[in-house]
């Protein structure tokens, strides 16, 4: 099990106690030590182990209103590590944590306000969570909100502060922001278009495991080495992206960085045509006929 002080803030400032003493607070139903304790059990800090009975903890935390224990439970179903919510109910528990100014939650109720997921669509609103979860060093936060300048959505469309903020977004680790970022050099969103800098950050973006990185890398990669780029649009297309699939069937129909396979060409194209890629439906009715 991790070793793990508990920092609790007290009338005499920070404190921090053991885990006897946090088991302690949550047996007087403290909402703090119900949360911390929830922590514990889900995480192995100083105690085994017990994600059942941590998510137990950490719903009776959130039930007598702990926002930390609300942004907690959002955070780990948005990373597919709890199942026991709904994307309205994430989206009603970040509305309700972000009150409090909780970064996590910011931003997450920002997405709530984008998508129109248990509130009303309203991009304004999103912009100004998302700004304060950006300004607070949440990365993701500042992608999504130069996706907004980008596009003007809730703000006044601004492509060069949309650049910006990607770059300043990837730099701090966002694996997102970097595909942003190349795309913004490949097309020439607020700059001048430069390849060189879009393929740096496309390889990084894809070295971090995003797959629409790599699938751009592979279309600037094309012309100078189309072997390299068979296998980046290959592994693209294995690792689930639509548009990669129907382009590693037309390599194969036409021999470019591959042997040509009408076999295979047919196989790729139809998992693009089952995936609505209008180019492989096309292409693929033809080789039928």
């Amino acid at each position: 099990m991790e070793q793990q002080g508990f920092i609790f803030e007290g009338s005499d400032g920070k404190v921090e106690l053991n885990i006897d003493q946090v088991q302690e607070m949550a047996a007087r139903n403290d909402p703090d030590g119900v949360y911390a304790l929830a922590m514990a059990y889900i995480f192995g800090w100083d105690i085994d182990m017990d994600e059942a009975k941590g998510f137990e903890l950490l719903n009776k935390a959130i039930d007598m209103g702990n926002t930390d224990a609300m942004a907690l439970m959002v955070r780990l179903y948005m990373q597919d590590e709890y199942d026991g919510i709904d994307n309205e109910r994430a989206a009603e528990l970040a509305v309700t944590a972000a009150k409090d100014g909780i970064p996590d939650a910011q931003m997450y109720a920002g997405l709530a306000y984008m998508d129109g997921v248990y509130v009303e669509q309203d991009y304004s609103k999103a912009a100004k969570l998302l700004s304060l979860a950006a300004n607070q060093g949440e990365q993701e936060a500042r992608t999504s909100l130069a996706y907004l300048y980008e596009n003007g959505l809730g703000v006044v469309r601004d492509e060069t502060k949309a650049l910006k903020m990607y770059r300043t977004a990837a730099r701090g680790g966002s694996i997102n922001a970097m595909y942003h970022t190349g795309v913004c050099y490949e097309f020439g969103v607020g700059t001048k278009v430069n390849l060189d800098l879009a393929k740096e950050w496309y390889l990084k973006g894809s070295q971090a495991g995003d797959a629409f990185a790599t699938e751009r890398l592979g279309h600037l990669t094309l012309e100078e080495d189309p072997s390299a780029a068979f296998e980046l649009f290959l592994r693209a297309a294995l690792e689930g992206v639509p548009t990669a699939m129907g382009t590693v069937g037309f390599c194969y129909l036409s021999g470019t960085g591959t042997e040509a396979d009408r076999d295979e060409a047919r196989k790729w194209l139809r998992m693009a045509a089952d995936n609505d890629v209008p180019e492989a439906v096309d292409a693929l009715r033809s080789l039928e006929q």
